[in-house]
């Protein structure tokens, strides 16, 4: 009888390994799956940003004769070009300017009042946030043309005219973000900071502002992102004078100068690219921390 039950036990136990082993095939097969899509993935996501690098390096001519076609030599006559005809260091510098102070005004002003906003306990607190929170909802192709009207009746047609219109366009997201991350921050420190004497803005600058690092580092990449890129308002505003304006040159009615225009898309991505790789760690991190916690 004791055999018997050793030998079912024995029985048991191959069976049981059996079917680990299978479900560890499963379970493998199921990732090398995973990994297939991800790939395929991978490549289809990072195929145009290679398409335009790979044309960057080869003459006009032979992009239209082959669009998909790889450098013989690598051919760095766009890049002079390029340099030459957007007046790159007037451009970039213009673009930086108003990038780094659209940045500055957006962080500093939404930290601020997303601050206020969230440790404020009343109703006109309430219906100012949702009103930020609505403003996320219109976009700015409904705005345009009064925010165009405006920016020539205030005299804002020009490069440092357009920061602060970036600074009331930024605001809704920023101010959303910071006040949701604003809540996760315990009450008990700025009560300490009281009882030794701060007031709201030392309490503000020196104790909560060095707590932000995380959704600051998150909304900077975002917001860096989209002013170092905008089309629409800097050709409503100042006509001209960026990086993204300049580069219509190359897409002219009756001539379009591909391997210029690639080269330019080159240069100008390297900045903001390096700008988020530096940054990227926060990420997921702040926007987890602004939005699911609010």
């Amino acid at each position: 009888m004791a055999e018997m039950m050793q030998l079912i036990k024995q029985l048991n136990q191959v069976k049981q390994e059996q079917l680990n082993k299978k479900a560890i095939k499963q379970a493998n097969a199921r990732k090398a799956i995973l990994y297939v899509f991800m790939l395929l993935f991978a490549v289809f996501f990072l195929y145009p940003m290679f398409f335009v690098v790979i044309n960057s390096f080869r003459p006009n001519a032979d992009i239209i004769k082959n669009p998909l076609g790889l450098p013989v030599k690598l051919f760095f006559g766009n890049y002079v070009q390029a340099w030459k005809e957007l007046e790159f260091p007037k451009v970039f510098l213009n673009t930086l300017f108003i990038t780094v102070g659209g940045l500055a005004g957006i962080i500093l002003t939404s930290s601020m009042c997303a601050y206020m906003l969230a440790r404020t306990n009343s109703k006109l607190s309430w219906l100012l946030y949702v009103f930020f929170a609505m403003a996320l909802v219109i976009p700015f192709q409904i705005i345009m043309v009064p925010v165009g009207v405006l920016a020539a009746d205030l005299h804002l047609m020009s490069v440092p005219g357009i920061i602060p219109m970036y600074w009331g366009l930024g605001c809704p997201t920023a101010i959303f973000m910071f006040h949701g991350f604003v809540k996760s921050i315990p009450k008990e420190l700025e009560e300490s900071a009281s009882i030794d004497g701060a007031g709201k803005f030392k309490t503000f600058f020196v104790i909560i502002l060095p707590m932000m690092k995380t959704i600051i580092a998150t909304i900077a990449v975002i917001d860096a992102l989209w002013l170092w890129n905008d089309f629409l308002l800097p050709l409503i505003v100042i006509k001209d004078g960026t990086i993204q304006l300049a580069q219509m040159r190359f897409n002219g009615q009756f001539l379009k100068e591909y391997g210029p225009m690639t080269a330019s898309l080159t240069i100008s991505s390297i900045p903001i690219i390096a700008f988020y790789l530096f940054l990227q760690k926060y990420i997921i991190k702040g926007i987890a921390a602004g939005a699911v916690k609010g």
